[in-house]
């Protein structure tokens, strides 16, 4: 019996080392963000909120600070673009719903912001 299970850990140990699963990088991407976010870098710590929005889809707190780093780097057209993302995941989440609106007011959109 010995014999059968030292060739068994040899091939284990000859297996390459698996690569970290998309979900565990988010969330190790989502803590570097969120360092970066309170620094105030705001454009480094916005490819790392995507990244996560992208591998978690009901990431919302990483919605909201890309978001607000985009809007803070006056990219106010993305901001939109990812709460109305954030509002196909949740329809009914009230952050993005009153961000959102504040967005489509200061944009002049009123029409979208009746909507919202």
């Amino acid at each position: 019996m010995r014999a059968a299970f030292i060739p068994g850990l040899l091939l284990l140990a000859a297996c390459p080392e698996r690569p970290p699963a998309r979900d565990e990088v988010a969330l190790e991407r989502y803590a570097e963000a969120e360092h970066l976010f309170e620094q105030g870098r705001y454009a480094e710590a916005a490819p790392h909120y995507e990244f996560c929005v992208s591998a978690r889809d009901r990431f919302k707190d990483a919605y909201y600070r890309l978001a607000y780093c985009q809007e803070s780097l006056g990219q106010e057209g993305k901001a939109v673009s990812t709460l109305e993302r954030l509002l196909r995941v949740d329809r009914e989440d009230e952050y993005a719903l009153k961000h959102l609106w504040r967005l489509y007011v200061h944009r002049g959109f009123t029409a979208q912001a009746l909507d919202a």
